[in-house]
C-alpha cells in the first residue's frame, strides 16, 4: 500500500504571473508530492512494515537530490545577480534545508541519542521557503533576472550531478555484472532514475522560465531533445532490475539503459551551454 514510485510525466506549466519562477513552483510541488502526499520512506523506522522497503526511498532520495541541486543553482546565482539581493535569504534557506539528510528520523546519526530534526519536517521547511521566495517574486521584493549566463551555470551544474550519477552507473556495472545476484543494483537505478524523473519536470519549468532566451539563442529544439531524453530514463520500468552482463543474450542491464538516456542528457546539455555562452553577432 505504501509503495508507490509515481514517474508521472503529464504535469503540465500553467500559465502564471510571469513575474514569478515555474522552477521554484515546481520545486514546492516535488517536495508537496513525495512528503505530505505520500508517505516519505527513506527515514521510517523499523516498526513500520515499510521499513523494509528500499526502490520506492531510492527513488524519492534521488528526487530531493535533484530537486536541492537546481535550488542549491538558482540561490548561488543571486550575487551575479539572478535576483535582487534584497530579502534573498529564503531561496539560500530552502537550498540549505534540502541538502539534510533524507534518512533521518528522530535521532543524530552521530549520536543515536541526540534528538534532531527529522527529514520530513525540513524539507516541510524548505518548501515554505520557497513559496515566500515566489510570493516575495509576485510582489516585486525581488526581480528574477532571466539571463542566459545564469541558466548555463545552472545546466553545467546539472551536468556535474548527471556525471555523477553515469560514473556511480558505471561503477556497478563494472563491479557486479558477472555476479549472479547484484542486490544494490535496483537501490542505485532507482535512485537516479529518480533524479532523472526530478530533473525532468525542474528542466520543464526552467524551460518555461528561460522560454524566450532559448528561443533568442536557438537552442528551443535542442531543450525539448534534452527533455526527450530524460523523459525516456524516466520511463523505464521492469519488475525486476538486472545487471545483465553486457554480451548476454538473455539478460537486459537496466542500469546502462539508465545510464545511456542520462548521458544523452548530459551531452545535449554542453551545446546548449555552448550556445547560452555566445554572444550575438
Amino acid at each position: 500500500m505504501t509503495h508507490n514510485i509515481d514517474r508521472n510525466i503529464s504535469y503540465e506549466i500553467k500559465s502564471r504571473n510571469q513575474k514569478q519562477s515555474s522552477t521554484i513552483e515546481m520545486a514546492s510541488f516535488i517536495i508537496n508530492r513525495e512528503v505530505n502526499e505520500k508517505l516519505w520512506t527513506a527515514n521510517v523506522p523499523f516498526f513500520f512494515p515499510s521499513y523494509f522497503l528500499d526502490n520506492m526511498p531510492s527513488f524519492q532520495l534521488g528526487m530531493i537530490n535533484a530537486t536541492a541541486d537546481i535550488i542549491n543553482s538558482l540561490s548561488r546565482r543571486i550575487d551575479s545577480p539572478i535576483v535582487d539581493k534584497k530579502e534573498s535569504s529564503s531561496l539560500k534557506n530552502a537550498a540549505t534545508l534540502l541538502k539534510y539528510d533524507g534518512k533521518i528520523w528522530m535521532f543524530s546519526p552521530e549520536n543515536r541519542f541526540t534528538p534532531v530534526p527529522s527529514a520530513n519536517t525540513q524539507y516541510r521547511k524548505a518548501r515554505k521557503e520557497l513559496i515566500s521566495f515566489n510570493k516575495s517574486l509576485n510582489n516585486d521584493e525581488i526581480i528574477f533576472y532571466r539571463r542566459p549566463e545564469d541558466l548555463a551555470f545552472i545546466l553545467k551544474k546539472i551536468n556535474i550531478n548527471l556525471q555523477k550519477s553515469v560514473n556511480m552507473i558505471d561503477s556497478q556495472i563494472r563491479e557486479e555484472n558477472t555476479s549472479w545476484f547484484d542486490f544494490k543494483a535496483d537501490n542505485i537505478f532507482y535512485y537516479n532514475q529518480g533524479k532523472a524523473y526530478a530533473y525532468y519536470l525542474l528542466l520543464q519549468a526552467l524551460g518555461h522560465d528561460y522560454k524566450d532566451t532559448l528561443i533568442e539563442k536557438n537552442v528551443y529544439i535542442l531543450w525539448t531533445k534534452e527533455q526527450k531524453a530524460l523523459e525516456e530514463a524516466a520511463k523505464i520500468d521492469s519488475l525486476y532490475i538486472r545487471n545483465g552482463e553486457l554480451n548476454s543474450l538473455t539478460a537486459p542491464n537496466h542500469l546502462l539503459y539508465l545510464a545511456y538516456y542520462m548521458e544523452k542528457a548530459q551531452n545535449i546539455n554542453k551545446d546548449i551551454i555552448s550556445a547560452l555562452k555566445k554572444n550575438k553577432g
